[in-house]
């Protein structure tokens, strides 16, 4: 069953279907469980301008009628997975995210991205769409990598993350709304 939540006209988050809570609960979500995330903006939940951007440019498209798909990685410290974006407009106004998993492999833990792991006041970007990580300007590696030229196993605390969208991911998207093609 597909992880789904909606937005309204004032593109604040109104819905988040059954599956959604069971996936927050079971994946140490308590952050977008329905208490905290209903009668939100969706873009409030977006610090980065680009995946900002581009989601906006998103809905609007979706509005417009025409859906967009896309795949893109959510993964947890022991798997590696690929989940199936549907966005598309229920009546021109309300938009609808549906997510899909299409693929999970289980991996070693990733301590990076373990939540309750002691955080200090660094701050290490990961794609939202692929995963991998900013470890400089114009570099990005898979977190197990990122983790290893970083030498983050070796301190006494990890950096904190935040997400953003990779120059590669953010080429791909805006190329797809341009061409109204799926990813």
């Amino acid at each position: 069953m597909p992880l789904v939540y909606r937005i309204d006209a004032l593109d604040n988050i109104f819905y988040v279907n059954d599956a959604w809570m069971v996936w927050a609960r079971q994946n140490d979500g308590d952050s977008v469980m329905p208490d905290y995330v209903l009668g939100r903006k969706l873009w409030a939940c977006m610090g980065d301008p680009t995946v900002l951007q581009i989601y906006q440019r998103m809905v609007a498209q979706a509005r417009a009628g025409k859906p967009v798909q896309f795949n893109y990685r959510c993964d947890s410290p022991a798997h590696r997975r690929v989940f199936a974006m549907s966005i598309h407009s229920t009546d021109g106004i309300e938009v609808e995210f549906a997510s899909a998993l299409v693929h999970e492999e289980v991996r070693p833990v990733v301590a990076l991205l373990q939540p309750g792991r002691k955080r200090d006041q660094r701050m290490l970007r990961i794609c939202s769409w692929c995963q991998r990580v900013a470890v400089s300007v114009d570099r990005w590696l898979p977190v197990e990598e990122a983790a290893q030229v970083l030498h983050l196993m070796e301190a006494d605390s990890l950096p904190c993350i935040t997400h953003g969208m990779c120059e590669r991911c953010a080429e791909t998207m805006l190329k797809t709304l341009e061409g109204d093609s799926s990813v």
